[in-house]
């Protein structure tokens, strides 16, 4: 019999490593898992057991489902969220007062739901597995003997749309109609470089083009008469009290009205208004019909207003007043500096003054509607990182997910600041944002951490953090060793990453608002050997739209195909609760020998991670290293084409 102390975990007020692999080796385990969940009306406090955890009452209402964590697909745009579904005993109808009709029914959606897992009694032990909220979308349900809730992790929050600003009538009362509801543009980054072959690319939208006193132009209406007062029936006329304006017709105008007389507008609405003969005076009643066709149009001596227009729906950190530029047809005219006006301090709006120097084609600027406007500006200002794609991402998350910068773990700021090597120095991979269409906050940010290799997952901590893909991050030493023993039988499945295995590809970066699409492509490149021994050529394409200059699109794209021509191998497992305070991410050593499957020290990463109280089995998706060298890891196998040292050639 074994001399070994088999009860630790009756005395444990915390929960580590060792104390796992103790009481792995006793066989002995008293591992628990308790949830709490929000209520209109209060918090259940629920298990699969009856018992107290510190000074808190679970009661046994319900049966653990499997809880998993995920990091997602690499180079996929879709979001994973963690999904839970949790099913609450309801045959007494003890929260019958919480269903439609009951004293305290509420809304459910939003409300928290937390999964801890510690041992037994011992509170102190307990660590969060699951945090999230019950979802919009069929989050809540009931059947005759229980209430269902489904809750996803806390990713969901981070998912908000953006931009959020609409270019309405409302904010702006002389745009034009083809404006109306476009949203206004995020900028972040340096858009004063790589724009060619136009001089400028970010658009610079007109917001007071309806504005008769911008364009001058006449417009057919319709005058009452004879009638007291008289009323011009114009629809988005434009025009404020107290506006000169002149009419023409085709035939006669309704008398006493005279053609190219200046009258004063009264009392505007939206699609009508009267007039005056002098400023202030009183209405002009008509007293004939009128014949023909009539027209109004601006008093023709009056100034003409300033265009007036809108970069981005946040402040800009710099905006060049000498690079701003008219495209009319096909050609682009430099606006002089003298002729705009700054608007505010945002340096996201300005004016262009019309009727001044002689500068467009020998003449006076005067806005057409089919003028189009681009200028040369930077993004928000992020201080010395405003240039910088990871603190874009985190800055796009706080400021359009909801997320507070406490919801990041600190390795955000590793990867920010990371100076080596070349193809992985993030610091110095310069990235720029230009969205003017509705985005997840979170499915955007993850797109731009793509771009570097990196991803975003809840860790956990449940923070926000971040996984690398760079080679030279990875542990080539874990401390962590599965063997037989921490498998369920007959569970060890493998296969090969035919999502992830290609072996050539071309990047495409540097989108330009101006085409609506990445302008710039890298050459081709290939890793020879991976297409000799995959007997065929996998090619695929790899945007990288918020990168402009092809050295860092390139040195990506070279890290991604060595990573995804190196036959990444996946792993799927049930683990025993040794594994529990594993994360996604981490690494950990496969030992393993199961019939013709056999793994020596083979390094292995953790893509997927989740609980299943039955038998407490930790179940794992991992990325198998056996073909994959890779800084302080070199395979013991035969036949390695990829990793860190293949050679990527150009087509």
């Amino acid at each position: 019999m074994s001399s070994k102390d088999r009860r630790p975990y009756l005395s444990a007020v915390s929960l580590t490593q060792s104390l796992l692999d103790f009481c792995q080796d006793n066989l002995e385990c008293r591992l628990e898992l308790i949830v709490e969940i929000e209520t209109p009306a209060g918090t259940i406090y629920a298990s699969d057991r009856n018992k107290y955890v510190g000074n808190t009452f679970y009661e046994a209402l319900l049966v653990f489902p499997v809880i998993g964590r995920t990091v997602g697909e690499w180079l996929s745009p879709d979001v994973q969220f963690s999904t839970l579904q949790l099913e609450l005993s309801n045959v007494d109808g003890r929260f019958n007062n919480f269903l439609p009709g009951g004293a305290n029914y509420g809304g459910w959606v939003g409300k928290g739901v937390v999964v801890k897992m510690g041992l037994a009694e011992q509170s102190g032990t307990y660590t969060t597995i699951f945090s999230g909220q019950i979802t919009d979308v069929g989050g809540f349900r009931r059947t005759v003997k229980s209430i269902v809730v489904i809750a996803r992790d806390n990713y969901e929050k981070l998912n908000a749309t953006f931009p959020t600003i609409n270019m309405t009538d409302i904010l702006y009362p002389k745009i034009e109609s083809k404006n109306v509801h476009k949203l206004l543009p995020v900028i972040y980054g340096d858009w004063t470089v790589y724009t060619e072959p136009a001089p400028a690319t970010v658009f610079g939208y007109v917001v007071n083009g309806a504005d008769p006193f911008v364009t001058f132009k006449e417009r057919n209406c319709d005058i009452s008469g004879p009638a007291s007062p008289t009323s011009i029936f114009l629809i988005s006329h434009g025009f404020d009290e107290d506006d000169k304006v002149v009419f023409s017709t085709s035939g006669t105008l309704p008398s006493p009205l005279v053609a190219g007389t200046v009258y004063y507008v009264k009392s505007p609405s939206q699609d009508d208004f009267r007039i005056s003969a002098t400023m202030g005076g009183a209405d002009i009643n008509t007293t004939t019909v009128g014949t023909g066709d009539h027209k109004v149009k601006p008093d023709p001596l009056a100034p003409k207003e300033p265009v007036h227009l809108v970069v981005s729906s946040n402040a800009l950190s710099f905006f060049d007043t000498t690079q701003v530029y008219v495209k009319r047809t096909d050609e682009y005219w430099l606006v002089p500096a003298s002729e705009i006006t700054m608007i505010g301090l945002d340096n996201n709006e300005f004016t262009i003054d019309q009727d001044g120097p002689l500068w467009l084609a020998g003449a006076a600027y005067a806005f057409q509607e089919s003028d189009l406007f681009f200028v040369k500006v930077k993004g928000k200002d992020l201080g010395a990182y405003t240039d910088n794609i990871v603190e874009q991402a985190r800055d796009i998350l706080i400021t359009y997910g909801g997320a507070s910068p406490g919801d990041f773990d600190a390795n955000w700021d590793t990867f920010r600041d990371k100076a080596s090597p070349a193809q992985s120095a993030i610091v110095n991979i310069l990235s720029r944002v230009w969205l003017a269409e509705a985005n997840k906050a979170l499915s955007y940010a993850l797109s731009m951490l793509e771009q570097v290799r990196l991803e975003a997952y809840i860790s956990r901590d449940l923070k926000i953090k971040i996984n690398s893909l760079h080679f030279e991050d990875w542990d080539s030493s874990p401390s962590f060793n599965i063997r037989n023993y921490d498998i369920v039988k007959d569970s060890f499945q493998t296969s090969i990453d035919d999502q992830n295995n290609f072996n050539a590809g071309q990047g495409v970066y540097n989108f330009l608002p101006d085409v609506n699409e990445d302008a710039y492509s890298t050459p081709i490149f290939n890793n020879p050997a991976a297409i000799t021994q995959a007997g065929r050529r996998i090619a695929k394409k790899i945007v990288f739209p918020n990168l402009y200059f092809q050295t860092h699109a390139t040195d990506q794209l070279w890290e991604i195909l060595r990573l995804a021509s190196s036959t990444l191998e996946l792993v799927t497992t049930p683990l025993t609760w040794r594994s529990i305070l594993l994360d996604i991410g981490d690494f950990v050593n496969v030992n393993v020998s199961i019939g013709s499957t056999i793994f020596e020290n083979v390094p292995a990463m953790i893509r997927d991670i989740g609980y299943d109280p039955a038998g407490l089995k930790v179940v794992c998706k991992l990325w198998l290293m056996a073909m994959v060298p890779y800084p302080g890891y070199e395979p013991g196998y035969t036949g390695t084409v990829g990793g860190y040292s293949a050679t990527i050639v150009e087509e």
